[in-house]
């Protein structure tokens, strides 16, 4: 009689230890979904704030403003792991940069990459 008695305990233990990895199992299944979803968001927020940098600088700029954003372009392409920004005008930020003349006004726009980084800036020289 005492054998039996621990062998239902003991087959009870074991059914017990089954449920609860049965349950484990349902909640990192319903776990999961939540998960994927907050890198996707993630991801987002990232292209968003990867982007604010420029979009800033978007429509007439003066002298000043277009330095100031070719020394941001330069600094995000200096930066690993941020996606590389060309210059639609030379593609060249540095001699672009000797021939941005004071007073007068620039024309920014952007093109956006498949993976909905900028991918290139276009710079064009407008009236002084």
């Amino acid at each position: 009689m005492e054998n039996a008695s621990k062998a239902l305990i003991i087959a009870g233990a074991i059914l017990i230890s089954i449920l609860l990895i049965g349950v484990g199992v349902l909640v990192m299944n319903a776990v999961n979904p939540v998960t994927e979803g907050l890198d996707g968001q993630s991801q987002a927020w990232a292209k968003q704030q990867f982007n604010a940098q420029f979009t800033g600088y978007l429509g007439e700029q003066s002298a000043a403003q277009v330095r100031s954003l070719l020394s941001a372009i330069k600094s995000s392409n200096g930066t690993e792991g941020n996606p590389a920004i060309t210059l639609d005008s030379t593609g060249d930020i540095t001699s672009f940069n000797a021939n941005v003349t004071t007073g007068s006004k620039y024309t920014v726009t952007v093109d956006y990459a498949d993976t909905g980084y900028i991918s290139t800036i276009k710079i064009k020289k407008g009236t002084t």
